[in-house]
């Protein structure tokens, strides 16, 4: 549809000057006035906003502050060598002491710590590392026994930790309770016997200096009386009022209000300046509005990165041709860069920007004619196409993304490997919506990513039930994670000599998941496309290390995802599982796949160099299953290579596999890494392996994967 303008149908010139000439006049008023209006507005809702905030800000600082008593309880009370103490026949006066009492003065975390008796009496304290001398509770207020008589059965059953606020004899004062007990198992004591340790951090200027330097909160402060409309009450845990808590207002809308009061003059004589320009060219300024804002439509859909359409211009292209009832067959190309968020991490975005322009360019290089592609956002790009070869078409773009991106791309002094996953959907625009076809895109790229990486998937509607199941099982996933429905079970790792048991390998099970049990070759691979491995491998690492620590002669290794691995966070979280489970780090050996260190090299090597700084141990799983070669072991410096159960169980009947797992042993003892044959089933693979040179072995022939308290007996048989 066009729009014709004639001279005709316009006023003439003095009328239409009239008109706007007064219109102007008309608006400059109006921009005085809500100029002025919106300043006041402005300034008296920010000023609100700003109290609210702040008020917000100070109940977090104070419930931080809870927090962080009830955590110190946590970490001193669940703790091994502190039941071993409280619980002996007499208190060792000068290890409670030592242990908690000389805090004070070391960290500061604290100012008192108490171990109370079942009668809730106390047994020992130091306060501000001062003997503290008296046997009941009323040094510390009305606070403490709110929360014992609240809480007092959950306490003697080792439910939780409670912390709030109360008021002692010294002043207000942080608390917490809890019943001092062991990290793993249940309490085991005779008759009613329990130790609670309580906890206090007395409020003062210093921490309140740090509350307010934290929260961003100026001059927090602490009166017993309300001084303005502003102090907000602070309560006990037994709801005593306490005092209350002030700080000076910000009042950033008064002072943007004073900053831009001088400036507004010069806005009203500019905006009249602009109004007056506007008059004169009204007419040059109608056609550059005309044409800015199809310039804008022009911008809103392209891709600033990669200068191609974005989603919303492929959906309206699709859309459009969707409200003409187009009967052609259209086809979309959905593609998903794999690893390039390990691009991102290991060289930084500006590379990974560069990254999407080469792309970009080149699979713009090889759209057929008739076919649209956009960047999705992110690692994902779309190609439309429609007519009678549009399927023929979109399976020819789609092998030829996926041969240039198996090959290397290079990126000025940088190689980099990449691939992709890739979805293929068709259909009229009559039988289903635009929407509904890019859905059915991405579930086919989804399940090309699942099934592998690096391939094309065409939409079936299998897949889209299967892509239900997998979601489906995500939940399930999560759940179980928050129900406890996993546990961790053990499969012996063989001294080839010996044959005693020297190590185990840690390995997720479900089994009280309520659908039924699933191996983990099931939710695996789903917890590490959904992003729930991380939570789950921390799980697994820390159940086995808790498990192992007892048994100080058995050594533990624990598979790891490359999800994990590539976490730049990863050797953090492992050092802070070793410290919380007193696992020593000599005893721990992470497995890494091959696959993942020669797809990410330069991450790979950090992450190995920092776990060994650790103490850890790093060994190589599944050697034998892809691109072995000697320069990347030397390279990334392997305590330990597993060898793969494809290739080390058929020794008993293939030469050929003999002979690598001698050369792979010969090898590895060149190198000075020992290694381990998986997936012995028989005597005779054993006593091959063996003969070999393998240092360990493991497999079903020696023991399957069974619980923790299995493992134990099985090693004392096995010892004997």
């Amino acid at each position: 549809m066009h729009l014709t303008l004639s001279w005709r149908n316009i006023p003439t010139a003095k009328t239409l000057f009239v008109m706007i000439f007064m219109a102007g006049i008309g608006l400059i008023v109006s921009i005085v006035a809500l100029l002025y209006l919106s300043l006041h507005l402005i300034s008296t809702k920010t000023n609100e906003i700003d109290e609210h905030r702040t008020a917000l800000s100070v109940q977090g600082a104070i419930q931080t502050s809870v927090n962080r008593v009830s955590s110190l309880v946590i970490d001193n009370a669940v703790w091994d060598d502190a039941v071993r103490e409280l619980y002996s026949p007499k208190l060792d006066t000068e290890w409670l002491y030592n242990t908690w009492g000389a805090g004070f003065k070391i960290n500061n975390l604290y100012d008192g710590t108490f171990v109370l008796d079942e009668h809730f009496n106390v047994l020992w304290g130091s306060f501000q590392s001062q003997p503290f001398t008296e046997n009941d509770l009323s040094f510390f207020g009305d606070g403490l026994k709110a929360l014992i008589d609240k809480h007092s059965n959950a306490l003697s059953k080792e439910k939780n930790i409670y912390a709030g606020i109360t008021r002692t004899r010294h002043g207000v004062a942080f608390i917490g309770i809890g019943l001092v007990r062991p990290m793993v198992g249940p309490l085991q004591v005779s008759g009613d016997m329990r130790r609670y340790l309580v906890i206090t951090r007395h409020l003062n200027s210093q921490i309140l200096s740090d509350l307010g330097a934290t929260f961003q909160i100026d001059r927090l402060n602490y009166t017993p009386n309300k001084i303005n409309d502003m102090s907000m009450p602070l309560n006990s845990s037994a709801g005593e009022l306490l005092g209350y808590l002030n700080w000076q207002a910000r009042l950033p809308g008064a002072q943007a209000a004073r900053a831009a009061s001088s400036d507004i003059t010069q806005i009203v004589t500019l905006a009249a300046a602009l109004i007056l320009l506007f008059i004169l060219v009204s007419s040059v300024g109608l056609y550059k509005l005309a044409r800015g804002e199809s310039q804008a439509r022009l911008v809103a859909r392209t891709d600033w990165l990669s200068h191609l359409p974005n989603r919303r211009a492929l959906i309206e292209a699709l859309e459009q041709v969707s409200l003409r009832g187009d009967i052609d067959v259209k086809s979309v190309v959905f593609i998903d860069l794999d690893g390039f968020k390990d691009v991102n991490d290991i060289y930084g975005h500006s590379v990974g920007d560069d990254l999407i322009i080469a792309i970009a360019k080149t699979l713009r290089e090889r759209v057929p004619p008739g076919g649209m592609l956009a960047r999705m956002g992110g690692d994902e790009f779309a190609m439309t196409i429609g007519g009678d070869r549009a399927e023929a078409q979109a399976s020819a773009f789609a092998g030829a993304v996926l041969d240039f991106l198996n090959a290397p791309i290079r990126l000025g002094d940088r190689t980099i490997h990449i691939s992709a996953s890739i979805g293929i959907a068709s259909g009229t625009l009559i039988e289903c919506t635009s929407s509904e076809l890019f859905r059915r895109a991405d579930i086919a790229m989804y399940h090309a990513k699942m099934t592998g990486k690096g391939r094309v998937t065409h939409y079936d509607a299998e897949l889209n039930s299967a892509r239900e199941q997998q979601l489906a099982l995500e939940d399930q996933i999560r759940g179980g994670l928050e129900r406890d429905e996993f546990d961790v079970w053990y499969q012996p790792i063989i001294d080839a000599r010996s044959q005693k048991m020297t190590s185990v390998e840690a390995l997720v099970r479900w089994p009280r998941r309520p659908q039924g049990e699933i191996g983990p070759d099931a939710f695996i691979t789903i917890a590490e496309t959904s992003g729930l491995i991380y939570k789950l491998g921390q799980f697994v690492l820390h159940r086995a290390c808790s498990d192992l620590e007892p048994f100080g002669d058995l050594k533990l290794s624990v598979n790891i995802s490359p999800a994990q691995f590539r976490d730049p966070e990863f050797e953090d979280k492992v050092a802070n599982v070793l410290d919380i489970t007193h696992f020593p780090a000599n005893r721990l050996q992470l497995e890494v796949t091959e696959t993942y260190v020669l797809e990410n090299p330069e991450r790979a090597r950090s992450a190995i160099v920092n776990l060994k700084a650790l103490g850890t141990a790093v060994a190589l799983d599944d050697f034998g299953t892809g691109y072995s070669s000697i320069g990347y072991l030397r390279r990334f410096n392997f305590d330990t290579i597993k060898i793969d159960k494809s290739l080390a169980g058929l020794v008993d009947n293939d030469e050929q596999a003999a002979a690598l797992v001698s050369g792979t042993v010969r090898i590895a003892n060149a190198l000075g890494m020992a290694v381990v044959a998986e997936g012995v089933e028989n005597e005779k693979q054993m006593k091959l392996l063996r003969l070999a040179g393998c240092d360990q072995l493991q497999g079903f022939w020696f023991s399957q994967p069974m619980p923790i308290e299995a493992i134990i007996e099985l090693r004392q048989v096995r010892q004997c």
